[in-house]
């Protein structure tokens, strides 16, 4: 994984920013923490799993910021403090072609807690030999509001891992 990282600010085109933290701890038996987030109307990524992150904001510097800003207010867990910044991953474009997400990849140095907030209704640290394994790997009918389609799908610990947070951790182990 490491070599598919880079620790230079990525640039992006010209659409919207965002960026999510890929938040490892354990290097012996690598987990991952992957969040499910709240129903909410109006929010396209309702009641999916993901990654703690969002939308750039005024006085956010780097992309490294924005997901350090947004895991602290998801989940309480201060990557500035707790973790050591790995690099950033390749920019992935969301399924709409109006945003350009990038991963920033973090190691945590201690055991944290996680505290979420109303925007998440749940969270797992998902180990990475569960995300690599055969048995993991499947499809799920998805409803996308204008159209209902297969995508590839990793099962593991309750969660069906689809969409933009698929692509992210395939590309990421493979």
């Amino acid at each position: 994984m490491k070599s598919k990282l880079n620790t230079d600010e990525p640039s992006v085109g010209g659409l919207r920013r965002a960026s999510v933290s890929v938040t490892l701890k354990n290097p012996e038996k690598p987990s991952i923490l992957l969040i499910k987030r709240a129903d909410r109307v109006g929010d396209p990524w309702s009641g999916q799993i993901a990654f703690p992150g969002g939308k750039v904001e005024k006085g956010d510097s780097t992309l490294k910021e924005t997901a350090i800003r947004e895991t602290r207010e998801e989940v309480g867990i201060d990557l500035r403090v707790d973790a050591d910044f790995l690099g950033y991953f390749m920019p992935f474009r969301t399924h709409t072609g109006t945003l350009e997400v990038v991963p920033a990849v973090f190691l945590l140095k201690r055991e944290v807690e996680v505290h979420p907030n109303p925007e998440v209704s749940s969270f797992r640290w998902v180990t990475l030999a569960k995300l690599i394994a055969e048995e993991s790997r499947s499809t799920n009918m998805v409803d996308t509001g204008d159209q209902t389609r297969m995508t590839p799908t990793l099962l593991v610990d309750g969660y069906a891992v689809w969409g933009l947070t698929h692509r992210i951790i395939t590309t990421l182990i493979d």
